[in-house]
């Protein structure tokens, strides 16, 4: 009597590659079941279909419907590491992520106000750290909204640059998906920094100078509305 089939490769889905099936219609589910059993069973099987990012990672575009998956394969260990999805019922990112010190948090504010016709407007969702509940786990509420995330806006400052938290965290993902994926990024002086010895530099200034915190505050409404103007075009507002 033969013993039982086994898939040749194992399979291993990141923490935002379950987050991103959660999110996925029971059909399109399935599809993805179908497309893994296949990659499982050998994942030469459709070269034509397959983006080479070196090394070991790939991303494999399904024709019909159209998913599109980035993996990495461990060909030693026989695993096969699923790390982000692309589908049709994802293809919508509305995130707008704000990343900020917590020392910055009244120009977080005060942004907030003037980014609201945005959200009001079902352009985007504006998130920020404080959307995150009482007992939730916020590693996996961060790693989500970056998911989505649209467009990222940085608040600039010493206490921003000097954040372990956001150097380890949030900046690498942000800087790889405006690398791999076209994330917009801008920046936002709000305090004095170093900011232009930094990568940061390398992207749009929604605001350089003078920093919010030097601008008299009869004036900076005006400053804000630019910043306003220069978000919404890049949103497709």
């Amino acid at each position: 009597m033969a013993g039982p089939e086994f898939s040749e490769y194992a399979t291993n889905y990141s923490k935002t590659a379950r987050m991103l099936l959660a999110g996925l219609s029971a059909d399109m589910r399935a599809v993805l079941i179908e497309i893994e059993n296949e990659l499982t069973a050998d994942p030469d099987k459709y070269p034509s279909r397959l983006i080479p990012l070196g090394g070991v990672m790939f991303v494999y575009k399904h024709p019909k419907p159209q998913i599109e998956i980035t993996y990495r394969i461990d060909r030693e260990r026989k695993i096969i590491y699923f790390l982000h999805l692309v589908a049709p019922s994802l293809d919508v990112r509305k995130t707008l992520f704000i990343s900020y010190s917590h020392e910055d948090e009244r120009w977080l504010l005060e942004l907030k106000k003037f980014l609201k016709p945005l959200e009001q407007r079902d352009i985007v969702n504006i998130w920020d750290d404080q959307k995150i509940k009482a007992g939730a786990d916020w590693r996996q509420e961060i790693e989500k909204a970056l998911a989505s995330a649209k467009a990222a806006v940085l608040l600039i400052s010493t206490d921003f640059l000097n954040s372990d938290f956001i150097a380890s965290n949030e900046l690498p993902t942000l800087l790889n998906a405006a690398k791999d994926k076209g994330l917009s990024i801008f920046w936002i002086a709000v305090r004095d920094s170093r900011v232009l010895e930094t990568d940061i530099a390398k992207y749009q200034a929604a605001h350089e100078k003078p920093p919010l915190a030097l601008i008299a505050e009869a004036e900076r409404d005006t400053h804000y509305l630019r910043i306003y103007n220069r978000i919404k075009e890049a949103v497709g507002g």
